[in-house]
């Protein structure tokens, strides 16, 4: 039976853009500058990982916590009327579950917000395992995070494809050495992403173009 697993973020749902607007509002209130370079910076990061990067910048000036309380207000009021789903998305999963794929999540993001991501869009009852970020310690581009859920699947990484945009996502998938697909969302590819993937798309429709082609061909 075919795989695949797919990150959420940026991915499924047209989030970081939202969590960006979310920490510069905060980093307004606050004072605080460089925030957006160090938004990238962990984007596709979990949140152990996350808090490591923001101790390092503002650990003496604001209390993480703190910070990601604030920008979690922020994220609730921007997100009342519900989350953006990416182009393509509900396609691309009906299809999938009418042809047999086992489907999987592998987000950096914390249990509890990916499972209201899954109830809010109603994508839950895609996937048949949800991996998230606190439930492990390593944190992406480590592969821990696309091996437990290949394991999850009962599947083999070598023969799944994993769903990605970007590079701590990307590297994580290839290490876990899964077939990489790479949907650039708001951070450019660069050749670190492009060579670490195995193909790159504009979008979630042409993605299911090219695994319908992969389909009729296998």
């Amino acid at each position: 039976m075919p795989a695949i697993v797919f990150d959420m973020d940026g991915v499924l749902i047209d989030s970081e853009r939202i969590v960006l607007r979310s920490w510069e509002s905060v980093g307004r209130d606050l004072g605080l500058d460089g925030l957006r370079d160090l938004f990238f910076h962990c984007v596709g990061s979990t949140h152990a990982s996350t808090r490591e990067r923001f101790d390092a910048a503002y650990g003496g000036r604001v209390d993480y916590q703190d910070f990601r309380d604030r920008t979690r207000v922020y994220y609730m009021e921007f997100t009342k009327d519900g989350v953006p789903l990416k182009p393509g998305v509900m396609e691309l999963l009906e299809w999938l579950k009418k042809n047999g794929w086992k489907t999987g999540l592998a987000s950096s993001s914390r249990e509890v917000n990916v499972r209201r991501n899954m109830d809010i869009t109603g994508m839950g009852r895609y996937f048949d395992a949800l991996v998230c970020g606190d439930m492990l310690t390593a944190s992406k581009p480590a592969p821990d995070i696309y091996l437990r859920a290949c394991a999850e699947l009962g599947v083999d990484p070598a023969r799944t494809y994993a769903v990605e945009d970007s590079r701590n996502g990307i590297l994580s998938a290839d290490a876990a050495g899964m077939k990489a697909l790479l949907v650039p969302d708001m951070i450019p590819p660069d050749d670190v992403m492009t060579r670490h993937a195995l193909r790159v798309f504009p979008d979630l429709f042409a993605v299911r173009r090219w695994l319908e082609k992969q389909d009729a061909d296998a």
